[in-house]
């Protein structure tokens, strides 16, 4: 069994004596509190995901710039282009002594790609022909291709090596979590003691400003806090959030913006009555001028997208968008209204179409967007709460990789959106590729077929933001936003 906790009260107590320390660093993530009882399972929520990339690891991890450096391997190599890779463990231990072997890690992540496995990026594994542990400490993973994204999947938390639900990240939990009070205090993993000239040395003792005091908070409060000087850091920031910070009029320097990528728009829930037809959604998306909804989070913070794929992901073999992309949007509105006129002589009235958005301030202008844009063609249209049912239902999701086939697997045809069999068999096909050349082909011809049956409506780039005080040295914006709690100080030593 592994602790999750460790005696650090004393050792926080006798640190803070000389009154030299700041103090532990102050997070303030905005997310849901947490039980943090099978933090896999609970993925994506915001806070399993910091509380388990702070306390366990995979193979590799993302460091704070977004770059893979080594987790419980300490080494790799590449080999076969990108098709084989040999990782070489650290000489680390559980907490109960035992050694962590290439035996655990082999297991751990067969099962996460096994068919039926509950793990998000099981089908992002499913490159993988074979998992050997060589040696005690050597594992090789052997793929079916050649994958450059591959080092980028491993380093997801999803990925992390649990023995009993627990793993070995840069932290500890210190003195237990109370979920209820949502907040939790992080004290830095501590080496064993060693044996020096038969005497036991314990390790140096922890200083405050090494610990992390981590708080899960809504919107409103988490800026509220950082606002008063009460918190170092808020992350978790999104569209939804971004009014709350742009509330307290930021400098540019403590307002940060992640370059990411992923899905941020509408999911075609319900494929009934003009929904049912392919052209009918793809009218909903034409119809839309995403240059004033980016405009409504700012020009500098938001980006329209007009395809599901976005056209530079890796493994495309060439830009795949709609017919209408280089239309105005007076042309594009004014072929809308008359496809609507023709669809109503035909069917009747239009039911007013059902949009779920999430609570908070960011979805009063995303709908009035939205109304205002559909209205001009004839397409009425009314915001449901988040748990009614709903026509469409707002998505928000950041990519795990830079590769094309993470956006054509979030619209399998079991996951309830418009689909075809020739979709299901394009992506069939991609797995089947012979060669890399056939593959992006193969990808590009899938990319195509999903932009046609408009499961979704792109509308931006994916918003990720955080505010960050004087005292963070170590924040640097990224592609995939992710920022361990290990790297947002730099060391004073």
């Amino acid at each position: 069994m592994i602790r999750r906790t460790l005696p650090i009260l004393a050792l926080f107590i006798a640190a803070c004596a000389d009154g030299e320390d700041a103090g532990p660093v102050r997070v303030d993530l905005i997310a849901e509190p947490t039980d943090f009882a099978e933090p896999l399972a609970a993925l994506p929520s915001p806070a399993d995901a910091l509380l388990l990339e702070a306390t366990a690891q995979g193979l590799v991890r993302l460091d704070g710039e977004g770059q893979v450096e080594p987790a419980l391997a300490q080494r790799w190599i590449v080999l076969d282009e990108g098709q084989t890779y040999v990782f070489r463990l650290n000489d680390v231990t559980w907490e109960d002594g035992t050694a962590v072997t290439a035996g655990q890690v082999a297991q751990q992540l067969r099962n996460a790609g096994r068919p039926g496995s509950r793990n998000r990026l099981a089908r992002q594994l499913s490159d993988i022909e074979e998992i050997s542990a060589v040696t005690p400490q050597v594992v090789e993973i052997n793929l079916r291709r050649p994958r450059l994204d591959f080092l980028q999947l491993l380093a997801a938390p999803d990925l992390a090596i649990l023995v009993e639900g627990s793993g070995l990240g840069p932290f500890v939990i210190a003195d237990g979590y109370a979920p209820e009070d949502g907040t939790v205090l992080l004290a830095p993993r501590r080496e064993p003691p060693e044996e020096i000239d038969g005497e036991i040395v314990e390790p140096e003792p922890i200083a405050p400003d090494q610990t992390v005091e981590l708080r899960f908070r809504p919107g409103a409060t988490a800026v509220a806090r950082f606002d008063r000087g009460l918190t170092d850091i808020v992350l978790g920031g999104n569209w939804n959030s971004l009014p709350y910070a742009e509330a307290i009029d930021p400098t540019s320097a403590r307002l940060q913006l992640d370059p990411v990528e992923g899905l941020f728009g509408l999911a075609i829930v319900e494929q009934t009555g003009f929904l049912a037809m392919p052209q009918n959604r793809e009218i909903l998306s034409l119809a839309i001028d995403r240059g004033q909804l980016a405009g409504y989070f700012g020009g500098d913070r938001a980006e329209a997208r007009l395809s599901i794929v976005p056209p530079d992901s890796e493994g495309l073999a060439d830009m795949v968008g709609p017919p209408w992309a280089n239309s105005t949007v007076a042309l594009r509105r004014s072929f809308a209204r008359q496809a609507v006129a023709n669809w109503r002589a035909a069917n009747g009235d239009i039911e007013p179409l059902r949009v779920a958005l999430p609570e908070g301030p960011g979805n009063r202008g995303v709908f009035a967007a939205l109304r205002t844009n559909w209205a001009a063609v004839g397409i009425p249209v009314e915001r449901v709460d988040w748990s009614a049912d709903a026509d469409l239902r707002l998505i928000d999701r950041v990519a795990a990789t830079d590769s094309a086939t993470w956006y054509l697997e979030q619209f399998r045809c079991n996951r309830g959106l418009p689909c075809s069999d020739g979709y299901a068999d394009l992506l069939d096909q991609i797995d089947e590729a012979p060669s890399e050349r056939v593959r992006s082909i193969r990808i590009t011809e899938a990319a195509t077929e999903l932009q046609r049956l408009t499961p979704y409506i792109p509308l931006l780039r994916p918003i990720r933001w955080a505010l960050v005080s004087s005292r963070i040295t170590g924040f640097a914006p990224n592609r995939f936003g992710r920022h361990p709690l290990d790297t947002l100080v730099a060391p004073t030593g």
